[in-house]
């Protein structure tokens, strides 16, 4: 869409896929001029473009300007819902980061049960060495809400362990992540077993 702009009465031209070059701080070329969003590529979301728009005004006020945090979420809003924030099993296995696997299947939940969704599940990805969340994967009705559960336990360097020691509403969709941390935490504690 970046043909119809005119950029370059502003001096500015796009990539060959139409994308305007920006740097840390969504200044393009023409310091003077900010793009966020779409126009600058990936991630290309709704809500990682308003917080690239909401630091861009930062600083073309002169105001401090933080880094965008890291982990944003992904979500794809088909049916089902899908939505993840931060490593994928396929990342980190090319990193050779270990991990262990919990999960949940709302067939399983209370609140699944109720609502008729079988096939949805949570699955989170967590650091056998310190237990930190490494990613959370969601699929099925409400992912697109549940992950910022794992975004904001990660974010806050929290362990599968508050997920495990935390109550949460029942019946809930919520309630997954405690039943996939006790999954991810069982299969650890197996293999601290296996191996002693």
């Amino acid at each position: 869409m970046t043909d119809d702009l005119h950029l370059d009465a502003a001096g500015l031209a796009p990539d060959h896929r139409g994308r305007i070059k920006v740097d840390e701080y969504y200044r393009t070329e023409a310091p003077h001029i900010y793009a966020v969003g779409d126009v600058i590529g990936f991630p290309a979301l709704a809500a990682t473009s308003m917080e690239q728009g909401r630091l861009a005004a930062h600083h073309a006020c002169g105001e401090p300007v933080p880094d965008m945090h890291e982990l944003q979420p992904i979500g794809i809003y088909t049916i089902p819902e899908i939505s993840f924030v931060g490593r994928t099993e396929d990342e980190l296995t090319e990193s050779k980061v270990p991990f262990e696997v919990g999960i949940s299947r709302y067939r399983e939940l209370a609140r699944g049960q109720i609502i008729g969704d079988s096939y949805g599940m949570l699955k989170l990805l967590v650091s056998p060495d310190d237990r930190r969340l490494l990613g959370v994967h969601v699929f099925g009705t409400g992912a697109t809400e549940l992950v910022h559960i794992g975004q904001t336990v990660m974010g806050c360097g929290g362990t599968v362990d508050y997920l495990v020691n935390a109550v949460f509403n029942y019946p809930t969709l919520a309630e997954s992540y405690k039943v996939a941390a006790l999954d991810a935490m069982n299969k650890m504690r197996h293999i601290a077993r296996l191996t002693e």
